[in-house]
C-alpha cells in the first residue's frame, strides 16, 4: 500500500472517485511510510521501527503493538505537529474472529481510557482505539482524558471539548474522534458526511480557543473512523469542500476498519464482523 501525505487543497485531483456520528521521526514530512503493525501473541507491546525502549512511558514504548492489524499511514503525523497547514493521513485497521476487545488486549493508556466514562454518548470504543494508534505508530502518551482537560470559561461560544490529551515527542497534541457510520439500507449523501465533519472540525477550533494554558496543545488531530472504503471515500470527497479557515492546520487521520463493528455499533459485535 502506498501512503502519501496529501496537504488538503490538492485531494481532489487525486481522488476519483457513509454516517458520522461525532464524539460529545523517522524521515522527514515529505516522506513517505508503509507500516503494518500487528498485536503480539503475548498481549506486550512489539518494538516499532525507529523507537526504542523507555521505561519512563509505559503508554508510548516499546510501541507497535495494538489490537488487530494497521496498515498504512504511521509515523508520519508526528512530522506534521509543526505545520501550520491542514493535511490528510490515511490507514486502515483490521480485526479477525477470535480477536476480543478487552481491557487485557490494550496498553496501560487504553486501560485507563477503557476504565473511565467519557463525557456522553457511545464513543468509548473509538476513542480507545484512537489512542492506541496513536500510541503504536506516533509514539503518544495518555496526558489527560476528556474530562480531565482543563478549558476557561471567558470565551463567547459553545462549551465544546476535546476527546484526549496526548503527547506526542515531548509536545501536547489534542485528539478528537469521530465515527463515519451508517447502516447499509440507509443513504448517507456526502451533504451529510460534510456537515458532520465539518461541525466536528469547528468544535476543535473552539476547544483550541477554550483550553487552559496548563493544557494547551499545540495542535489538534481529528481522527475519524470510517466503517468501510465509501463511508471513507466520502470523507475524502468532502474535506476539500470545508472552508479552509474552518480545516486550519488541523490534522485529519482517517482510519478505515475492516471486521471492527464494535467501533461504532453498540451492542458490540465480535471482532472480524461488521455491525448488523
Amino acid at each position: 500500500m502506498l501512503v502519501r501525505r496529501l496537504a488538503l487543497g490538492a485531494i481532489i485531483a487525486l481522488v476519483a472517485a457513509c454516517s458520522i456520528s461525532a464524539e460529545p521521526e523517522p524521515g522527514s514530512a515529505d516522506s513517505e511510510a508503509v507500516a503494518r503493525i500487528d498485536a503480539p501473541s503475548d498481549g506486550r507491546d512489539a518494538a516499532g521501527p525507529g523507537k526504542g525502549p523507555s521505561d519512563e512511558d509505559p503508554d508510548a514504548t516499546p510501541p507497535g503493538g495494538i489490537l488487530g492489524t494497521l496498515t498504512g499511514s504511521c509515523g508520519i503525523v508526528r512530522t506534521q505537529l509543526g505545520s501550520a497547514i491542514s493535511t490528510l493521513e490515511q490507514n486502515t485497521l483490521t480485526f479477525v474472529a477470535g480477536e476480543a476487545y478487552e481491557r487485557e488486549s490494550l496498553s496501560p493508556g487504553g486501560q485507563r481510557l477503557f476504565d473511565t466514562p467519557n463525557a456522553g454518548g457511545s464513543s468509548t470504543e473509538s476513542e480507545v482505539m484512537s489512542f492506541e494508534i496513536l500510541r503504536a505508530c506516533e509514539g503518544a502518551s495518555l496526558v489527560k482524558t476528556e474530562t480531565e482537560i482543563a478549558y476557561g470559561d471567558d470565551t463567547p461560544g459553545a462549551p465544546t471539548i476535546t476527546d484526549i490529551l496526548v503527547e506526542i515527542g515531548g509536545q501536547k497534541v489534542g485528539v478528537s474522534v469521530a465515527r463515519a457510520y451508517r447502516p447499509q439500507n440507509l443513504a448517507f449523501p456526502d451533504a451529510d458526511v460534510k456537515a458532520l465533519i465539518q461541525k466536528k472540525l469547528e468544535g476543535v477550533n473552539r476547544s483550541s480557543e477554550r483550553v487552559r494554558p496548563e493544557d494547551r496543545w499545540v495542535k489538534q488531530i481529528l481522527h475519524v473512523f470510517a466503517a468501510n472504503q465509501a463511508q471513507a471515500d466520502a470523507v475524502v470527497r468532502v474535506l476539500p469542500t470545508i472552508d479552509a479557515s474552518v480545516r486550519a492546520n488541523t490534522i485529519v487521520l482517517l482510519t478505515q476498519t475492516t471486521g471492527g463493528g464494535f467501533v461504532y455499533c453498540n451492542p458490540d459485535p465480535p471482532l472480524g464482523s461488521e455491525c448488523p
